[in-house]
């Protein structure tokens, strides 16, 4: 009696057991985003800056070393690297100059290099955006908050920060749909232009005909 008890508590206790495994293609493309992020070099000079911060990078690199030899554990492992990196972003970390890839429990939906690239590219518009407005007292008086805002819509920006920040987003959210779409591969080069190839045509799309473009033509 006593050993079919035991039984049926053992045999509880292993169908209960918590699956800590991860399959290999779900590890290597979350560990490849954290590899690729630790090895930038625009990130180096915050992960180089003191001993905490270095002892946490070769904490990381452990646990994917363990993770790769091992599948059982996978998700613990995983928490661990998220819980050494939690804390690293721009706005915590002075020299950092690329997030951390997950943020919030999500993965970031860009390889490391192209969220470098955009923020780059987000730094110069709002610098350049900034300048503008304060360099230009209509340009102050005549650029107002959009109307979706219904508290303060069509009122003046109330500094250049403010008006910087607007078009900084927009062009996040514009590089980001270029890449998400193929039509940029990540690069910035201001003298040879970032190669944006044209729109994607989708083949549902109506086609012009030759006879509409001449009816076209004769109006």
């Amino acid at each position: 009696m006593q050993q079919k008890i035991g039984d049926i508590i053992m045999g509880r206790k292993a169908t209960t057991e918590k699956d800590l495994s991860m399959d290999n293609e779900t590890w290597e493309k979350r560990t490849g985003r954290i590899t690729e992020w630790i090895d930038l070099d625009a990130n180096q000079a915050f992960l180089t800056s003191n001993e905490d911060i270095e002892d946490a990078v070769d904490l990381i690199r452990m646990n994917i070393k363990r993770g790769n030899r091992t599948a059982d554990k996978r998700k613990n492992l995983w928490n661990q690297i998220l819980i050494e990196g939690r804390d690293w972003t721009t706005e915590q970390q002075e020299l950092l100059t690329v997030n951390w890839p997950v943020a919030v429990g999500k993965e970031s939906s860009l390889p490391p290099h192209v969220q470098e690239s955009i923020k780059a590219i987000s730094d110069m518009v709002e610098s350049a955006y900034a300048d503008f407005w304060n360099n230009n007292p209509i340009v102050q008086q005549i650029t107002v908050i959009s109307d979706r805002n219904k508290e303060l819509g069509g009122s003046p920006f109330e500094t250049s920060a403010d008006y910087a920040d607007g078009k900084g987003l927009a062009i996040k959210q514009r590089f980001t749909k270029y890449f998400n779409d193929k039509r940029w591969d990540g690069a910035v080069d201001l003298e040879a232009g970032f190669n944006i190839s044209p729109p994607h045509i989708d083949e549902e799309e109506v086609v012009i005909t030759e006879e509409e473009v001449v009816a076209d033509a004769e109006v």
